[in-house]
């Protein structure tokens, strides 16, 4: 999911959230330059809550526990809400992946042109448009979620904390942490207000990620607005079961 989506199941889940949590919860996505791998910051739930556990310092261990609880909500091992989005999801057959995708295939060629990207990575851009597609009913409803994670994305001190916990997780420099949780902001929507605005930043990610991709934003808007209008009659029962399954994992794995 994106990051206005992902805000929204962390509040949902922990109404006091803090910036830790909000930062927490789209951290795995904060790969642009990282040393990181997506397996690495998607499927470590465990690991970091576990070393969360040991912090001595309480007011540290404060901040931390905060931050993981937001990292499991995000990932797909143990069960968050990327799982869901990515790899499975309504009982259908593990072929057909999670929500994102189910509905992302039927748009997987026209995202690829859009994108200007080959054909073979159609689906996969695809199903980062039907997740968009959750991102601006949400902030509509809810602008101060923007906001919340804006505060999280520009607090030097959570980013020291948290940059110093990882890097003893992961055994790489805690700047080398530290300076994707800076650039975050720069290359995400974290005030969708328009199809346009996510169009525009899902260019940026298809040329950061494709160099030499020339993507077409007017074309990426249309999908967005498509496929926003598509998943509204599932979306509201999707996010909920979302929230109950990841609310679930969250209390057996943080206590």
């Amino acid at each position: 999911m994106y990051p206005i989506a992902h805000a929204w199941l962390i509040q949902r889940l922990v109404p006091d959230a803090t910036p830790a949590h909000f930062l927490g919860c789209v951290w795995p996505d904060m790969l642009y330059d990282s040393p990181l791998t997506h397996p690495q910051s998607h499927r470590s739930g465990r690991l970091l809550a576990e070393r969360a556990r040991v912090v001595v310092d309480a007011d540290t261990a404060a901040m931390v526990r905060a931050f993981v609880a937001g990292a499991l909500s995000h990932g797909s091992e143990p069960r968050g809400f990327d799982r869901y989005s990515d790899e499975e999801y309504g009982g259908q057959p593990a072929v057909a992946r999670g929500f994102a995708f189910q509905h992302g295939l039927a748009l997987a060629d026209e995202t690829a042109d859009a994108c200007g990207v080959e054909r073979a990575l159609g689906w996969w851009k695809a199903h980062n448009i039907v997740e968009m597609a959750c991102e601006r009913p949400l902030y509509a409803a809810d602008p101060a979620l923007g906001e919340r994670l804006v505060a999280a994305c520009a607090d030097a001190a959570l980013h020291t904390t948290a940059a110093g916990f990882l890097s003893g997780v992961f055994d790489v420099p805690a700047e080398a942490l530290a300076a994707p949780m800076r650039r975050f902001a720069s290359v995400v929507a974290l005030r969708p207000a328009s199809h346009a605005a996510l169009a525009e930043v899902y260019a940026l990610q298809v040329q950061l990620r494709h160099p030499g991709a020339t993507p077409d934003v007017a074309a990426l808007a249309d999908l967005i607005a498509r496929a926003e209008r598509e998943i509204a009659p599932e979306m509201e029962e999707y996010l909920d079961t979302c929230a109950r399954l990841v609310g679930e994992m969250l209390r057996a794995e943080m206590g």
